[in-house]
């Protein structure tokens, strides 16, 4: 066994395998407070995605038909609204468990001709309207809160069916490790194919133009509030 010695206010003193012991728990420490070489990923619920795989969300059209409050014109009407099934089990985590913070960013890029809304990390939303917009959004993981949700849809009107896609890149601050790419495919299919949702209104759900005002006959392709929601007249 070696003793290590060293100088101390002019005198020597020795380095025993007590002390060994004692920079070696400290510095086991200071390590654990460092963050681990975590892998950013994208999750559905528990099952992490692969890179590999692009990421496909159906969109579903919700056509819902109720009486005019128009004497007039007593035809009923219908409200096109649009479903996003399990988008809010879509969240930014690592894959392993975090002992200390994980600063990282979050590049979002439209590359369609479908517009893109993003209010994930940072929870403001912004449109990325035409192909090639993009933005980076910083953000933090830690113990406490290892994943954040994603919070990204793609932006439709009424009968224009096709695909909004987004390519999300995840890249780490600190410590710098390659980053991560997905792509987010979603699909608004044509009427043959697509899954219709009946669901009845409430007995006071009148609809009201953007600036509160209640609307006897709405215009087609109009946005209007419907029970707190925006819709698009058809």
């Amino acid at each position: 066994m070696f003793l290590h010695f060293f100088r101390t206010h002019g005198r020597s003193a020795v380095h025993t395998p007590r002390m060994s012991a004692g920079f070696a728990l400290l510095f086991a420490l200071l390590l654990s407070t460092l963050p681990l070489n975590a892998r950013l990923v994208l999750r559905h619920g528990d099952q992490v995605l692969s890179p590999a795989d692009t990421v496909r969300i159906t969109v579903v059209e919700q056509r819902t038909e109720y009486p005019s409050d128009d004497p007039a014109n007593p035809d009923p009407f219908t409200v096109v609204d649009f479903k996003y099934p399990d988008l809010a089990s879509y969240t930014v985590g690592t894959d392993v468990s975090l002992n200390a913070p994980l600063d990282f960013s979050a590049l979002v890029e439209n590359v369609s001709d479908f517009s893109l809304q993003w209010c994930g990390l940072t929870h403001e939303c912004n449109f990325l309207s035409a192909r090639g917009d993009r933005e980076t959004r910083n953000a933090r993981l830690t113990a406490e809160k290892p994943r954040l949700p994603l919070e990204l849809e793609g932006r439709f009107e009424a009968n224009r069916y096709g695909h909004a896609v987004a390519r999300l890149t995840l890249t780490p601050t600190a410590p710098a490790e390659a980053p991560t790419t997905y792509v987010v495919r979603f699909t608004y299919p044509a009427p043959s194919a697509l899954r219709r949702v009946a669901t009845p209104l409430p007995v006071d759900a009148g609809l009201y133009d953007l600036a509160g005002r209640r609307v006897v006959r709405p215009r087609p392709g109009h946005i209007y509030l419907r029970a707190g929601r925006k819709v698009v007249a058809e």
